[in-house]
């Protein structure tokens, strides 16, 4: 886009020039008259790149709250699913309501600026966490904590594959690292 506004002013100035060569001898209002519209032009294109910078970190901007809306939510999911592998309810509890947080944070995630994998990213994260606040709504203390923990380690690993999509593996991302993942799934193995 860029290359195309510097071909579009140069085109336009060479125009100009050769509209001033072609003119040649004008009185002073005439050459004012030419230096003001070059300067008219040379504004607008100056504006144009201004509002194509604008939007390309507009949609830097809204990528990067997606990708922390994501993590966010692997997060989540992985410390739900060692809460209920620990079948700990106060820990099932406290990470349900940051879950609930976090959803509400997607909410707020502009989609209208984001495209491709990033807009599909957060569309199915956000379905994704809405069904699992469906899931968890009527479980109990003594609920079946098996199945809530085969539900939450079957999603991790298309949070994880989402983050990486995107160019955001989750072993690079604050709380979800090796260890937290390799502790997420070692309760696995041992049902």
């Amino acid at each position: 886009m860029q290359n195309k506004l510097v071909f579009i002013a140069g085109a336009l100035m060479l125009a100009l020039s050769v509209g001033a060569w072609l003119a040649y001898p004008m009185d002073a209002v005439a050459w004012a008259a030419w230096v003001q519209a070059a300067g008219v032009i040379a504004a607008i294109w100056w504006s144009v790149g201004l509002q194509a910078r604008q939007s390309q970190l507009s949609i830097l901007q809204a990528t990067r709250v997606a990708v922390v809306f994501a993590t966010n939510m692997h997060w989540a999911f992985r410390k739900l699913n060692d809460a209920s592998a620990k079948r700990s309810w106060a820990e099932f509890v406290v990470n349900r309501r940051i879950l609930d947080e976090i959803l509400a944070q997607g909410r707020n995630v502009p989609v209208q600026m984001l495209e491709g994998r990033a807009l599909a990213m957060v569309s199915s994260l956000r379905a994704m966490g809405v069904e699992a606040l469906e899931v968890t709504v009527g479980h109990q203390p003594d609920g079946d904590w098996r199945d809530l923990q085969t539900y939450f380690s079957k999603r991790l690993p298309s949070i994880s594959a989402w983050l990486s999509a995107t160019g955001n593996p989750p072993e690079s991302n604050g709380p979800t690292d090796y260890l937290g993942l390799r502790t997420s799934f070692s309760q696995l193995g041992q049902l």
